[in-house]
């Protein structure tokens, strides 16, 4: 059968060094294609980092750092980092506001304080002030909402 055999040269070539995308311009197949194919026939795909790399990450990680800013400091792709950082149990979870803060955020910006205030004094992003201003169509876009002078 043809795909048994496109599935046994792609396993050879990739363990022989070739990368996924180098098999699927020779094969003349799509790069998915040619993962699913390795994957299914049981590859163990190389990890596209060294492993004096993942350590970097896992510390930064571990001294605090987001993996935004492990990002940056690495040159990595930030989905990258957070493969690792997930791998190593080391995600971040969400942060979920309890319905007493969003209720504050809602009084606070209805009394008039601004967004960067009410994300100081909670803190919390600007952004995850607005988001929950905009999910409770209280949000009224103004260039005072950002003032500091509040």
């Amino acid at each position: 059968m043809q795909n048994e055999e496109t599935s046994k040269i792609a396993k050879e070539m990739y363990e022989r060094g070739k990368s996924i995308r180098e098999i699927a311009r020779e094969l003349n197949l799509s790069y998915s294609r040619v993962r699913k194919i390795l994957k299914d026939s049981g590859v163990q795909f190389r990890g596209k980092i060294s492993r004096d790399l993942e350590e970097k990450i896992i510390d930064l990680a571990k001294r605090g750092y987001s993996a935004n800013r492990i990002s940056k400091e690495t040159k990595i792709n930030s989905n990258t980092v957070l493969r690792v950082l997930k791998k190593n149990n080391l995600a971040k979870t969400k942060r979920k506001l309890a319905p007493e803060k969003i209720e504050e955020i809602k009084n606070l910006y209805k009394n008039g304080v601004s967004i960067y205030k009410i994300a100081k004094n909670l803190n919390i992003s600007t952004n995850l002030v607005v988001y929950h201003l905009k999910k409770l169509n209280v949000y009224k876009p103004t260039h005072e909402s950002y003032s500091t002078s509040q």
